[in-house]
This record gives structure tokens, C-alpha cells and sequence, in this order.
């Protein structure tokens, strides 16, 4: 192998690994998002209400 492919396949590899990165990157984005939970109804006879409603 010269150094002319392997200086293709350094570039290659690391291009590749950044790439990995974002779309990793980009999935958690999207995880964190989509897994948001739903409003809870609270209970109104409940001994310790909060300040503020959260919904």
C-alpha cells in the first residue's frame, strides 16, 4: 500500500467517524424529543399541591 491510499483511507476513516458522530448526535436529539412524557393530571384532593401547575 502507498502513502497515497493510505492517506485516502486516513481522510476516508476519519470523515466516516464525523459523520458517525452527527448522526449519533442527531438520533439523541430525536430521542429526547420524542420521549418527552404527557401532562399528568393532578390530584386536586392531594394534601401538597405545587405552586404552579406543570401542564
Amino acid at each position: 500500500m502507498n502513502t497515497r491510499t493510505q492517506k485516502r483511507l486516513a481522510i476516508g476513516g476519519a470523515l466516516l467517524c464525523v459523520a458517525m458522530l452527527f448522526l449519533y448526535k442527531g438520533f439523541m436529539i430525536s430521542v429526547a424529543f420524542t420521549s418527552r412524557p404527557a401532562c399528568v393530571v393532578v390530584d386536586e384532593t392531594a394534601a401538597a399541591t405545587p405552586a404552579r401547575r406543570a401542564c
